[in-house]
């Protein structure tokens, strides 16, 4: 029929029906229904499913985008780099082919002209014979930078320290007789006669002598002998039947453990070993403790309760040595095991001197008491004097400037010269390295301002020592200075200014005035670590009412 309605059933199967008509029906819950609706949600599914897929792999076309964007850009960079390299190898080649002609010697100085002879008067018998007057030459007047760079006639100083108040300077070029060595390594002068009967021509001022070679070599070559002792200790060792076999690195290790227990104290050595409740003692007890446990240790390998071959000491000191009254140990050799087990501790006393004193100058102090206390003990030294010139072997290697020498610390053979060291084929960071320098400047402090004055025993290394290595690094040249320097003179400044002020008074001020106001001011301007000298300046005037005008 034309025009009809559709019939019931073909509006139940239409699937462009509404829900809401469907609802209505009866057949809403039919099979058909359900398969029409399931039909529908296949559908959006699939809708969605095919989005997702495109909106991934457009993520996946971007991320790979700008992966080789980056690649990109670090090979750029890459080839940036090489070519600055590049360019400064070549820079570096044609700075090493340049030379620069050495300037021809000065002539010699010729000699200054005698003086005339004075003439000599004849007085009358009954006259009261006048003195005879000093007349001094005009050549004789020091000059103006001479007399700055005297400062004040060092304190006299009986065994190491300062036995009266220094006199006011006169105006005398020359200083009064009681007078010892002037500061910073310069020759006192003599003091004038009291009648001059031939004056002789006045020599200029020299600059005080820089480290003596032999003596320096002397100590690089003790640290090479202590390495060849240690290597052939330690083959020994590992022979079979060998005595030494476990024992010798038992004793190295409870030297190591025991050294780096130490914490601060005075006086600590006379507590009893064993003590059942170390954990509760205090820390100078405890320092005592570990000091006689490394003593003990040190003892049996003298005593031949651990034998070890006979070696030659005078190997392993500075100066050739002949027997003492009195000592102990006479003989030219002593056991191997005992020199060995020294070497342990003062390469013990320098470790802990660079991983405790550099952060923490303060700690540096219990550290130079139990070197002060091992090296001062007549049981361990040789022919009357200590085997300290071991540790001092091993200072040299590792903190040069000590010594004298300087080196700029921005070039290759400078690093070198001040004991910059290495972590495999590169130089330690900057702040690792003024870190060590730090620590080992102020263990170098703690060890050479010991007072003995009321110890029985021979201090092993006075305070003329510290004065030395002071003056050493203050009366560089403004071109040589490096900030190691200006490290390493800090921290041996930094909590020892008293001791240094009470061994020798005076010249100790002025000596402090010169290495904390003069000595950075001349220092270059991209010197960094220059300016912690002014500050501590500040510092103990603030504290200690030290005043350096």
């Amino acid at each position: 029929m034309t025009r009809s309605s559709p019939l019931k059933s073909e509006l139940l199967s239409s699937p462009d029906r509404g829900n809401h008509l469907s609802f209505l029906f009866e057949e809403r819950n039919t099979e058909l229904s359900h398969r029409d609706a399931l039909a529908a949600a296949q559908a959006e599914h699939q809708r969605v499913r095919d989005a997702a897929l495109r909106v991934y792999e457009l993520h996946e076309l971007r991320e790979e985008h700008q992966r080789i964007l980056d690649q990109g850009r670090r090979e750029e960079e890459r080839l940036k780099a090489e070519a600055r390299v590049a360019e400064e190898v070549k820079r570096l080649q044609i700075l090493k082919a340049k030379t620069i002609p050495k300037p021809a010697p000065p002539p010699p100085p010729q000699p200054a002209p005698a003086a005339p002879k004075p003439v000599e008067r004849v007085q009358p018998p009954g006259a009261v014979a006048k003195p005879p007057e000093t007349t001094t030459p005009d050549t004789t007047a020091p000059k103006s930078s001479e007399v700055k760079a005297q400062l004040f006639a060092a304190t006299p100083v009986a065994n190491g320290f300062p036995s009266a108040p220094p006199k006011p300077a006169s105006n005398n070029a020359f200083p009064p007789t009681a007078t010892p060595a002037a500061p910073f390594g310069l020759a006192a002068p003599k003091p004038a006669a009291a009648v001059v009967q031939k004056p002789k021509p006045v020599q200029a001022q020299t600059q005080p002598a820089p480290p003596s070679n032999t003596t320096i070599d002397r100590y690089r070559q003790i640290h090479q002998e202590l390495k060849t002792l240690r290597k052939n200790l330690t083959a020994q060792s590992k022979v079979p039947g060998s005595p030494l076999k476990g024992k010798m690195g038992t004793f190295r290790r409870e030297i190591r453990v025991a050294i780096g227990q130490l914490t601060g104290g005075k006086g600590a050595n006379v507590q009893p070993v064993g003590h059942p409740r170390r954990s509760m003692l205090p820390c100078c007890v405890a320092d005592g403790l570990q000091t006689n446990k490394i003593m003990s240790i040190l003892r049996e390998s003298l005593e031949g309760k651990v034998p070890s071959p006979p070696i030659d000491v005078s190997t392993f000191v500075l100066e050739p040595r002949q027997p003492a009254e009195g000592a102990l140990f006479n003989d030219a050799t002593m056991p191997a095991l005992f020199v060995y087990l020294v070497n342990i501790c003062a390469k013990g006393i320098i470790s802990q001197f660079i991983n405790e004193a550099g952060a923490n100058p303060k700690a540096a102090d219990p550290i130079g008491v139990f070197a002060a206390q091992i090296f001062s003990h007549k049981d361990f030294q040789w022919r009357g004097q200590s085997l300290i010139d071991i540790l001092l072997a091993k200072y040299r290697v590792a903190c040069p400037v000590l010594f004298g020498f300087r080196g700029n610390d921005k070039t290759e053979r400078g690093r070198q010269a001040i004991g910059w060291r290495k972590d495999g084929p590169t130089w330690i960071t900057e702040q690792n390295h003024n870190d060590r320098m730090a620590g080992l400047g102020a263990g170098f402090a703690s060890i050479s301002l010991r007072d003995f004055s009321k110890s029985s025993k021979v201090n092993p290394y006075p305070p003329t020592n510290y004065w030395k290595a002071f003056a050493g690094i203050v009366n560089s040249p403004a071109n040589e200075t490096s900030n190691t320097q200006y490290v390493v003179l800090r921290t041996m400044i930094d909590g020892h200014e008293q001791r240094f002020l009470n061994f020798f008074g005076n010249a100790a001020a002025a000596a402090l005035r010169m290495a904390l106001v003069e000595f950075p001011r001349k220092a270059p301007p991209n010197a960094s670590a220059a300016g912690s000298l002014l500050a501590l300046a500040e510092v103990l005037k603030s504290e200690s009412g030290l005043v350096f005008t």
